[in-house]
């Protein structure tokens, strides 16, 4: 390398490290968190498959696909399937296929008040972890799929802090439970036992 060309590379490099931080080299924790995350997630023993998760901010004209796949527990838990957060989500769509019913679903669901939930999950909602309290913000937005094609949302850092900020029913669709041949035997291996004894609840969720 020549030492005209050196020299133009530690220029770069300066110029790199004096620029200013984006919102992503943010802190990841605490109080001023510019982590954001959205979940998927199911109630335990009622797992589903996420073929399609699309997700959509109106404001910001600015739409992503997120791969989810399998989602299996636990329900209002800031657990599950997760995907990035661009910017603030408004609309998603989402297609599951439920185990224990056989069934397919598909949900269209557009957040009320977005901006409002947004603000929401910047403020600092406390928690107890190993015997102290850690503040921080709400950083999560979670999905639950429950039986009967009900969706619930929540923000939370916590189980115990969520606040519900919607509830949406997905509606029915064409099942190919061919596709899910295969997940569904370890699937039933795992939980037939409990649907035998419990049944599935399409309600409460």
């Amino acid at each position: 390398m020549s030492i005209k060309r050196w020299m133009i590379s530690i220029c770069i490099l300066i110029l790199v490290g004096c620029s200013e931080p984006t919102e992503s080299e943010g802190p990841r924790h605490g109080p001023n968190s510019t982590f954001r995350n959205i979940n998927v997630v199911a109630p335990k023993h009622y797992d589903v498959w996420v073929d399609k998760f699309f997700v959509e901010s109106l404001s910001e004209d600015i739409g992503w696909r997120a791969p989810i796949g399998i989602v299996s527990c636990c329900w209002k838990k800031p657990h599950g399937a997760s995907a990035d957060w661009q910017t603030m989500p408004e609309v998603f769509l989402i297609r599951w296929f439920s185990f224990a019913e056989q069934q397919s679903y598909e949900a269209l669901i557009k957040l009320e008040n977005p901006e409002k939930i947004e603000r929401k999950m910047k403020e600092v909602a406390p928690f107890e972890r190993f015997g102290e309290v850690v503040e921080r913000p709400r950083y999560n937005l979670v999905l639950g799929l429950a039986p009967g094609g009900t969706v619930v949302a929540w923000i939370m850092n916590r189980g115990e802090n969520a606040i519900e900020v919607g509830r949406y029913q997905g509606k029915k669709i064409e099942t190919h439970r061919e596709h899910y041949r295969e997940i569904t035997e370890r699937y039933n291996h795992d939980h037939r036992q409990f649907l035998q004894e419990n049944g599935i609840e399409l309600e409460g969720w």
